[in-house]
């Protein structure tokens, strides 16, 4: 079975637990804080992968280091560091967090710009969106200053690429397949 397979399931397990106990919000936001915490910190991520560390010691370490964390999550952590599946929470909790953007009728959308978004802009960019998915909208911006101007959104699997460079290559295409013949 594939790591992402994997990954998935236990997701989907933590994420039925969490929905009997009506405790989805705080685990989600433990899982939201997870994900973060093994992007900043990889020597984290790289001692829970080790196959070297026992997993005594993995669930000593998550423990500690997620002590804040509500006692589910906690548990839960635990049980994977002794499963020997601790190399893979990052991968759980993104597959939690998707699992309760399904659930809320949640589409993640990014939209890379040449500067950073302004609000006015931001609102455009909502209603762009609320064409297109019928739902609430996690958006990530990032900026990308070689795109000279405009934007690329991705939502879900479409990709709207509204760039200045995008309209130039277009134009350019435009004219170089022109079959014009001048009569002379």
């Amino acid at each position: 079975m594939s790591a992402s397979s994997v990954a998935r399931r236990y997701g989907k397990s933590l994420f039925s637990l969490c929905k009997e106990q009506g405790a989805v919000d705080v685990v989600e936001q433990d899982m939201r804080g997870l994900i973060e915490a093994m992007k900043e910190n990889r020597e984290l991520s790289a001692v829970l992968a080790s196959p070297v560390v026992r997993p005594e010691k993995k669930e000593a370490i998550v423990t500690s280091v997620f002590a804040a964390c509500q006692p589910l999550t906690v548990s839960f952590l635990k049980l994977l560091a002794n499963k020997g599946r601790a190399g893979m929470l990052e991968q759980m909790a993104q597959a939690f967090v998707a699992l309760v953007r399904e659930e809320r009728n949640v589409v993640l959308a990014e939209v890379t710009t040449a500067v950073p978004l302004d609000d006015a802009r931001r609102t455009e960019i909502n209603a762009l969106i609320g064409k297109i998915h019928q739902g609430g909208v996690e958006l990530s911006e990032k900026v990308d200053p070689t795109l000279i101007g405009g934007y690329k959104l991705r939502v879900g699997d479409r990709m709207i690429d509204a760039t200045v460079f995008e309209s130039l290559r277009t134009m350019h295409r435009d004219l170089t397949n022109n079959p014009y013949e001048p009569a002379y």
